[in-house]
């Protein structure tokens, strides 16, 4: 990390860093420019340096590197800087998180918290087909983008790419932890299924460590969610066993009487 011409200005390799987004114990994300072509990117840089450190940014950047989908961010670079700590570059994405949404209006109506929830689930199909497992499905890791009823999963670093069975998670949010997460046992794709029914139960203004799901949720809604977080995972919703994306369409349709809500807008 330079300073630029300005004083005031941050370079890490071909990015001017705008404005910082976030920081955690782990790293710092940043808003950043391209000098030359002005397009905007999101960069993370681990903050303490050593091995142990850069081997998660790797880690991080090899999970979802090659892949290309919609609700993803795209891999961009990974820059080596003078102090030896790594900067990874990836696509920058507006809006905000669905925890921010949630705190906003005190909860999301259920049709909102299903199309957000589709858009996820696509995304987590098509890690799964590619043996990644998110590990970290949460509110925070959502981006929301109302107006074109779009949404993305962020946030990588807890990531694996086909875990063995010697290979439990490096780390979770206990409020949207499986049971996978805090037994030490390995991360599967049913994991991230039901971190996202915990999510889901959030979204909704619901209670996730109780299971408590608001009375005002339609009951083929809340029966989708309930077979996203049953604690055996042999009887938890599993790709292998259906496709989950089309049982949560199917939940929809029944509930209000539509598969699409593109008109209906949230307050940001």
């Amino acid at each position: 990390m330079t300073k630029g011409k300005k004083s005031d200005e941050t370079i890490i390799g071909n990015y001017k860093v705008l404005e910082k987004i976030s920081e955690g114990g782990f790293a710092v994300t940043y808003k950043a420019e391209h000098s030359s072509l002005g397009t905007l990117a999101c960069i993370k840089h681990n903050i303490n340096i050593s091995p142990e450190d850069s081997e998660i940014l790797k880690q991080e950047a090899k999970a979802i590197w090659d892949l290309r989908h919609f609700a993803l961010p795209a891999m961009r670079d990974i820059v080596e800087l003078p102090d030896k700590s790594l900067a990874l570059v990836m696509s920058y994405i507006p809006g905000p998180t669905l925890d921010d949404l949630v705190k906003k209006n005190d909860g999301l109506p259920p049709e909102h918290v299903a199309w957000i929830s589709c858009r996820v689930l696509d995304a987590l199909r098509y890690l799964h087909y590619f043996g990644v497992i998110h590990g970290d499905v949460k509110p925070q890791n959502i981006i929301v983008q109302p107006k074109t009823h779009t949404a993305v999963l962020v946030d990588y670093g807890l990531s694996m790419v086909k875990p063995g069975r010697s290979n439990s998670a490096a780390g979770y949010t206990p409020m949207f932890a499986s049971p996978e997460h805090m037994s030490g046992l390995p991360l599967i794709p049913e994991t991230d299924l039901y971190c996202l029914g915990l999510t889901m139960i959030y979204a909704l203004g619901g209670d996730p460590k109780a299971m408590k799901i608001p009375a005002n949720t339609p009951e083929p809604l809340t029966d989708f969610i309930r077979k996203l977080t049953v604690r055996d995972v042999n009887s938890r919703y599993s790709w292998h066993k259906c496709d989950v994306l089309e049982e949560l369409i199917k939940a929809r349709e029944k509930s209000f009487g539509r598969k699409r809500s593109d008109l209906l807008q949230i307050k940001e």
